[in-house]
């Protein structure tokens, strides 16, 4: 039979746990203050002429009412219901062996893949057969006629530049190659298929970037603007650590049901507990009078020596006070109301939290009694406290008795009220704080001092472990971002590099070889080479022309506008009362930082390309329909003028710098808008998951990668064109040029 106070069987509560009437009797007559004033001893035989009393028993199932026993106690009498099949446990839609739903799906899948493998196959034959279609031409032969390239392609002018105007404008109906091809560029480069939405999306990204190229102070002010308005949001700031509002949707039944619990019944208690085990391997400073305990593998954890500085730490513990000036007598759970004792689950209750009683040889005896009967060592919440849930790891003898005072380990629980008040809940946790800052100071010296491990839970224990690891994180979002920062910087100067001999490694190199020299007097007195490099120093020296070319700047400007697209997305979403959980704080930084790079270095190599073809060192005079003219005069966009007609022995067009950036963006901006929008849209789809820690993700994902491709195709575009305009009158890259393009002087 259960007592449902303990949650343990009734004969251990009041037989002491006694298995036979001997045990039950013995306990009954024990003398002890809680029970029989003197010592009754029952007989254990029967006495002549003396009948025992011996009716039958009853089954707790009896009919008789008066031995009736209720259903919880007595399983037998519960009653018996129906099974009830469960909610579409057969399927009602069969073909066959399978459900009507894996059906339809089998078919589906089975027609999307013979569509797909058939969809190749034709397309695949179409291209082989518009390859055979093609005229074969002889590299060898000369053309005809200056207007003539069907006879031949070797000798043929550079082909580099009509397909790119054809890429940004409208196809040309010339026969002629045109240029941004060469002689060994497939055919798909020659005569690229032309789309009308990608046409259409070229044009917006030039005119953005020739907008944005033009007017770069305007592009930062509203940009700068939109976010700095969007960062307000971020007084709202609150990072969610409640695991119930993290995994459970709000929505759920089971978060329903708990809400309506709390409001109802109040919320549950907050446990404080407490785990000591002795050191391994150590006696820890066993005193000479507890020879009968022998150490194991991990040891008792208790002698008197460890017991008595046991009885000293829960003395500080109820003595600590909080920063606000709180115990535990003011915040512990009082099952008797508030002038009652707190719940306190420890071995220190069965001495009444007291030793002055008790000395090196009667605590032991004291604590098999209080384990054995907790009847009798009730504390002071007056509520029997089971040995199970104090004491761990309790051995048994050969007899099959626990020797509970040769534990293993204690475990001591502080049971704390909680409440939905959220004064009152604050100081609980400030009270909880105080507590942890004390237990782990007691974990760091009980080892050194008694021999004694302790691990602790608090209630702010989860919370401030996770703040404490996203702290440590920091640095390492900090290292990878600057080293983030010197690969952009170094790789994006890639592409306008120097020469072999103008590069670090060659400096460096320069350096080792006239270091010798340097040491030698003869040599630092001689006249200086003619060759700068050749001349020993006590540092290297390293070309100006490096400093040109490497992109420190913007570099760092691509960095920062990752920090911000973050910023600004936590900002807006924090307006939106969408709360920040650690998985974001923890992934998102990386996350824009490769997609947002992955942009950069796209459209500086695009770039790079364009002032291969267009830039001051491919510039020609033009000679055109109307006689020469100059390339710095023409600023006529491709999209509101038809080709020129270029001589076909001239050297590629020069373009401004305007121009360049606004041919970048169109080249490259429908890759990265193609990109950014499966990016948000695959983020997106993960908004529509009812757990607040995937959806609050996904949507900071998708807000910070929206931001950061709107910031790089706009401020990124202008920075990019200030950048270049210092490259090209060879400014070092701490020095910034914002003047228009250059005006450079051509001849024929």
């Amino acid at each position: 039979m259960q007592f449902g106070v303990t949650n343990g069987y009734a004969m251990d509560f009041i037989g002491g746990g006694a298995k036979d009437y001997h045990a039950f009797f013995r306990f009954l007559g024990d003398e002890k203050p809680l029970g029989s004033p003197f010592q009754i001893n029952f007989p254990t035989q029967t006495l002549s002429g003396v009948s025992p009393f011996d009716p039958p028993p009853r089954n707790c199932y009896d009919s008789e009412l008066t031995s009736r026993c209720t259903c919880i106690d007595c399983p037998d009498i519960c009653p018996t219901l129906l099974p009830v099949a469960p909610p579409d446990a057969e399927p009602t839609c069969t073909v066959g062996s399978l459900t009507c739903l894996s059906f339809i799906l089998t078919i589906t899948y089975t027609l999307a893949v013979v569509g797909f493998l058939t969809g190749y196959a034709i397309s695949a034959l179409r291209s082989h057969r518009r390859e055979k279609s093609y005229e074969r031409v002889a590299l060898s032969e000369e053309p005809s006629s200056p207007r003539n390239y069907t006879h031949g392609l070797v000798g043929v002018r550079s082909l580099s530049q009509h397909v790119d105007e054809d890429s940004v404008g409208a196809q040309s109906e010339s026969p002629r190659l045109g240029r941004g091809a060469s002689p060994l560029d497939p055919i798909e480069t020659v005569q690229p298929r032309q789309y009308r939405l990608n046409n259409i999306l070229r044009k917006g990204f030039y005119h953005l970037g020739f907008f944005a190229a033009n007017h770069p102070w305007l592009a930062f002010s509203v940009a700068f603007l939109v976010t700095g308005l969007l960062n307000i949001g971020w007084k709202n700031f609150t990072v969610e650590t409640d695991p119930v509002r993290l995994w459970t949707a709000p929505d759920s039944e089971s978060r329903m049901q708990k809400e309506y619990f709390d409001t109802h019944f109040g919320p549950f208690y907050r446990t404080e507990q407490i785990f000591v085990t002795a050191t391994t391997g150590a006696a820890g400073g066993i005193s000479t009078v507890d020879t009968a305990i022998t150490v194991s593998e991990r040891g008792p954890v208790l002698n008197w020596k460890r017991l008595k500085y046991w009885f000293d730490v829960e003395k500080d513990i109820r003595s600590l006070v909080s920063p606000s000036g709180f115990k535990l007598d003011d915040v512990c759970f009082k099952p008797a109301g508030p002038h009652g004792a707190c719940v306190v689950q420890s071995i220190a209750a069965w001495y009444g939290n007291e030793l002055k009683e008790y000395g090196p040889n009667t605590w032991a005896d004291h604590l098999d009694e209080c384990a054995s009967d907790p009847v009798d060592c009730l504390p002071d919440f007056e509520q029997p406290l089971e040995p199970q849930f104090v004491l761990g790891g309790v051995p048994i003898d050969g007899k099959g008795y626990k020797q509970y005072s040769k534990a293993e380990a204690l475990v001591i629980t502080y049971v704390v009220s909680d409440s939905l008040d959220t004064h009152k809940q604050a100081i609980v946790m400030d009270w909880e704080t105080t507590l942890r800052k004390y237990l782990t100071g007691l974990s760091q010296r009980s080892e050194a001092e008694v021999g004694l491990s302790v691990a602790f839970s608090t209630g702010v224990s989860l919370e401030e472990e996770l703040n404490k690891s996203t702290n440590m994180d920091v640095r390492i979002v900090v290292l990878s971002y600057l080293a983030m920062f010197l690969y952009v910087s170094l790789a994006l100067g890639s592409g306008s590099s120097t020469k072999d001999e103008d590069s670090v490694i060659s400096a460096v190199s320069q350096w080792i070889y006239n270091l010798p020299k340097l040491l030698r007097r003869s040599n630092r007195e001689s006249a200086p080479s003619a060759d700068y490099r050749n001349v020993p120093t006590l540092l290297p020296r390293f070309p100006r022309s490096l400093f040109v070319s490497t992109k420190i700047i913007l570099g760092l400007f691509s960095i920062c506008l990752v920090l911000l697209s973050v910023s600004t997305t936590v900002g807006l979403f924090s307006l939106l009362g969408v709360r920040v959980t650690l998985i974001i704080a923890e992934v998102i930084p990386f996350l824009v930082l490769a997609v947002g790079v992955d942009n950069v270095f796209i459209l500086v190599h695009e770039l790079d390309r364009q002032n291969t073809l267009h830039g001051p060192n491919a510039a020609p005079i033009l000679q055109g329909n109307d006689g020469p003219t100059s390339p710095t005069s023409s600023r006529r966009s491709p999209f509101e003028s038809q080709h020129l007609d270029i001589d076909d022995g001239s050297l590629p067009l020069y373009l401004s710098v305007e121009e360049r950036i606004a041919r970048t963006l169109a080249k490259m901006g429908p890759s990265v808008l193609l990109s950014t929008i499966t990016e948000i849209v695959a983020f997106a789809l993960g908004a529509l998951v009812p757990m607040p820690a995937v959806r609050n993700f996904a949507l900071y994902a998708a807000g910070s990668v929206f931001i950061n491709a709107t910031l790089q195709v706009t401020v990124f575009i202008s920075a990019l064109c200030w950048d270049l305009k210092r490259v090209e009158v060879s400014r070092p890259f701490l020095f910034i040029s914002f003047s228009k393009s250059p005006n450079y002087i051509l001849s024929e």
